[in-house]
């Protein structure tokens, strides 16, 4: 096809479309995905990751794009206080070095999948180990009531 021919723009207008669609999709899938969990639980934590220099290594920036961490955390943040729910940003520092059980920092690359505590000895997924982290960091900023 030559550009900007009547086949041109005919093709250009299909391509556009399309992609109009998957952007819809994927904006769908995160309104539903935060609505249930911002209805579901009172209190989300979530890392403050900085989105824009992860996206600068190559071989990740297209996944992390394609995900919308950014726009997910905005979804989050607003639909958790319109629940009247509690939104927390918690620093990304060791969470997933530090032992969840005991506190023991356990120095490990990001291929390691799995976390292993020498000290105490807990064997879990890294990403939830991370999880835990991060909601006890997140219940420590609360304040705690006095009786």
């Amino acid at each position: 096809m030559k550009r900007f021919s009547n086949n041109w723009k005919r093709q250009l207008h299909k391509v556009q479309k399309i992609h109009l669609k998957v952007a819809n999709q994927r904006k769908d899938f995160l309104h539903k995905a935060s609505y249930r969990l911002a209805k579901v639980h009172s209190m989300i934590c979530v890392e403050d990751l900085n989105i824009r220099n992860m996206v600068k290594n190559k071989r990740l920036a297209k996944s992390i794009n394609d995900a919308g961490w950014g726009t997910f955390r905005q979804m989050l943040h607003y639909k958790s206080e319109k629940c009247g729910g509690v939104f927390i940003v918690v620093s990304p520092q060791y969470t997933t070095q530090d032992c969840s059980s005991c506190g023991n920092r356990v120095r490990k690359s990001l291929s390691i999948r799995t976390h292993i505590c020498k000290s105490c000895g807990t064997i879990l997924d890294r990403d939830l180990n991370a999880a835990m982290n991060i909601k006890h960091a997140g219940l420590a900023t609360i304040e705690p009531v006095s009786t």
